[in-house]
C-alpha cells in the first residue's frame, strides 16, 4: 500500500477517548458514503509482567481444558451417529424390499435369522432349510424354497381343480409339483411361517427404523449443542494474546520483559471500499456483480495503553495513545478479490474454520457435487472406474483399464481431501475430459486468458481503441486517487476531528 496517506494521533490520560476515535474512525464510511466497511483484523496482547495477562491467560489455559472434555463427548456421539446411521441403512434396505416384492434377500433373512435359529455351535438347527439341505437330504430345498411365489407353486393342475374348483385344464402344474410329496410338505409347512413372519417381520422392522431415528435424530441434536456449548471456549483460545506458547516465550525475553510498566497493545484493521465499474472511460458506482474496480480506504489502528504510577501492572489506568493510518486505493477487480476480498472472506470465516477444525467438521467442497453427479448417474465408484476406462480407451485407440488407485482418488474428492482437478494432474487430461462427460461438469477447464503483450503491442492496442475493460490511463487513475484524498480531507477529516470535540483548523 505503500506510505500513508494521513496519520491521526490521539493520546489521553485514560482509554476512553483513543479507544472511542478508533472505533468511530471507520464509522462514517458506512454511516455517510455507504461503503462496504469489514473489520479484518484486531489483535490485543498484553505484556507479560502485568496480572491481566495472568488473568488472560487463565482464561485460555481453562478453555483449552474445557475444548479438550468437550472434544470427548462430541467423539462419542459421533461414533453412537455412525452406528446408527450404519443400522438405519440396513433397516432401510430391508423396508425397501418388502414394499418393492423383492423376495429373496427376505427369504435370506427368514431362512438365517428364524429357521436355522436354534442350532448353537452345531451350525444350523436340525429340521431347518440349511439343515436338510447341507445333510444332503434335499440338497434343492433351499433353491426350490426361494423359487416359490405362493403355496400354489406345489399343486398339480389336478390338485388345483380340487382346491379352487373348475376343470384341470383350467389350471397348469406348479412349477414344484413334480417335487416328493415328503418335500412338499416340509416346504408347505416353511413357506406357511414365512408368510405369517414376514407380516411381523414388516411391521417390526419398520417401527425398529422409526426408533432408530427419532435415536439418531437425539444425537445430532446433543452433538449440536454440544458444539454451541463448545464455542465461547474456541473463541477464547483463539483470541486471548492471539499468539502460540512458542511466541508467548519469545516475548518474555523482549525488551518490554525489563520495563517497569505493563502495556497493552491493540491492533485493529478496516477496509472500506466501494465497487465500480468502466463505462465510457470513466468509473461509475455499480453493483457489486458488476465491478470492474474498487475504490479503498483502507485503514489501520494501533491502540496503546501504558501502566505507570500507584499500579504498575495495570495498564487500563494508565496513559493511552491511539494513532490511525489511512491509505487511499484504486484497484482493479482481480487484485481487489485476490488479495483484500481473500483476507476480508479469511477473517470473516475464521471463527467458524477453528470450529470446524476443532470439532473434526470440514466442508467438502467440490466433493459434494462431484457425488451427487455420479449418483444420478447411478453409477457405483467401480462402474464409474470402468466407465472412464471405456472412455479413455476411445481416446487413445487402445484398450486402457484405470489403475485402481482411480478409486481411491475419487473417494478422496468426494471426502474433500482433494479438488477434481487432481485427476487432471494425476492422470491426464482425457482422463479429466471422460469424467466431465460422463458427469456433465467442467472440471479443470479454465477461461481462455488473454495472452501478455509487449510494451509496444499494447500502444498500439491502445492507440487503436481495443483496450478492456479494466484499463485506466495513468492520468485518470492519479486524477481518482487525487478525489480519494480530497474527499478524505474536506468530507471526512474535519467532521470526524469536530464530531470527537478536537481541536482543528476549518
Amino acid at each position: 500500500m505503500g506510505d500513508p496517506h494521513k496519520t491521526l494521533q490521539i493520546s489521553a490520560d485514560s482509554q476512553g477517548m483513543p479507544s472511542t476515535f478508533i472505533m468511530a474512525a471507520a464509522d462514517k464510511f458506512d454511516d455517510d458514503w455507504d461503503w462496504n466497511v469489514p473489520k479484518t483484523e484486531e489483535r490485543v496482547f498484553v505484556t507479560p509482567q502485568s496480572h491481566l495477562h495472568d488473568e488472560f491467560m487463565q482464561r485460555r489455559q481453562q478453555a483449552e481444558q474445557r475444548v479438550k472434555q468437550a472434544m470427548q463427548g462430541i467423539e462419542q456421539l459421533r461414533k453412537s451417529k455412525h452406528l446408527l446411521q450404519h443400522d438405519i441403512r440396513k433397516l432401510r434396505g430391508k423396508v425397501e424390499d418388502l414394499r418393492s416384492g423383492e423376495e429373496t434377500t427376505i427369504k435370506g433373512d427368514f431362512i438365517e435369522l428364524v429357521d436355522s435359529a436354534g442350532g448353537g455351535q452345531q451350525g444350523s438347527a436340525p429340521g431347518s432349510l440349511d439343515f436338510l439341505r447341507n445333510n444332503n437330504i434335499y440338497p434343492s430345498i433351499v433353491a426350490d424354497f426361494q423359487e416359490m411365489d405362493s403355496l400354489n407353486d406345489l399343486l398339480s393342475a389336478e390338485k388345483k381343480a380340487e382346491k379352487h374348483g373348475g376343470d384341470p385344464s383350467e389350471y397348469q402344474d406348479g412349477p414344484l409339483s413334480n417335487l416328493p410329496e415328503n418335500e412338499k410338505a416340509v416346504l408347505k409347512k416353511k413357506y406357511s411361517m414365512y408368510e405369517k413372519w414376514k407380516d411381523l417381520y414388516g411391521s417390526e422392522i419398520e417401527r425398529k427404523m422409526d426408533d432408530l431415528k427419532k435415536e439418531l435424530r437425539r444425537v445430532e441434536t446433543g452433538l449440536e449443542e454440544q458444539k454451541k456449548q463448545t464455542a465461547p471456549y474456541v473463541r477464547d483460545m483463539v483470541m486471548i494474546n492471539q499468539k502460540t506458547n512458542e511466541e508467548l516465550a519469545e516475548d518474555m525475553d523482549r525488551y518490554f520483559q525489563f520495563q517497569g510498566d505493563s502495556t497493552t497493545f491493540k491492533n485493529i484493521e478496516f477496509i472500506p471500499h466501494k465497487p465500480f465499474k468502466k463505462k465510457h472511460g470513466e468509473l461509475v458506482e455499480c453493483e457489486e456483480e458488476e465491478a470492474t474496480h474498487y475504490k479503498i480506504l483502507y485503514i489501520h489502528a494501533v491502540h496503546v495503553n501504558m501502566a505507570v504510577g500507584e499500579n504498575p501492572q495495570s495498564p487500563a489506568e494508565g496513559p493511552t495513545a491511539g494513532q490511525v493510518f489511512y491509505f487511499p486505493a484504486l484497484v482493479d477487480k482481480f487484485t481487489f478479490e485476490n488479495i483484500f476480498e481473500e483476507k476480508i472472506e479469511r477473517q470473516k470465516n475464521r471463527f467458524e474454520n477453528l470450529m470446524e477444525n476443532y470439532t473434526g467438521n470440514f466442508k467438502t467442497g467440490k466433493g459434494d457435487e462431484f457425488q451427487k453427479k455420479r449418483e444420478q448417474q447411478e453409477l457405483s465408484i467401480r462402474k464409474f472406474r470402468e466407465k472412464v476406462g471405456k472412455k479413455v480407451s476411445e481416446k487413445r485407440g487402445e484398450e486402457i483399464e484405470p489403475p485402481l488407485q482411480f478409486s481411491s482418488s475419487i473417494r478422496r474428492i468426494e471426502d474433500g481431501f482433494d479438488h477434481p482437478n487432481k485427476i487432471q494432474n494425476e492422470y491426464g487430461e482425457d482422463y479429466m475430459e471422460a469424467v466431465n462427460e460422463i458427469l456433465d461438469t467442467s472440471y479443470g477447464k479454465e477461461k481462455d486468458k488473454e495472452e501478455g503483450i509487449s510494451g509496444f503491442q499494447e500502444k498500439v492496442k491502445l492507440f487503436t481503441g481495443q483496450e478492456d475493460q479494466y484499463y485506466l490511463p495513468d492520468d485518470y487513475q492519479n486524477k481518482i486517487i487525487e478525489d480519494l484524498a480530497y474527499r478524505f480531507k474536506f468530507n471526512y477529516y474535519f467532521d470526524l476531528k469536530i464530531s470527537m470535540g478536537l481541536y482543528t483548523m476549518k
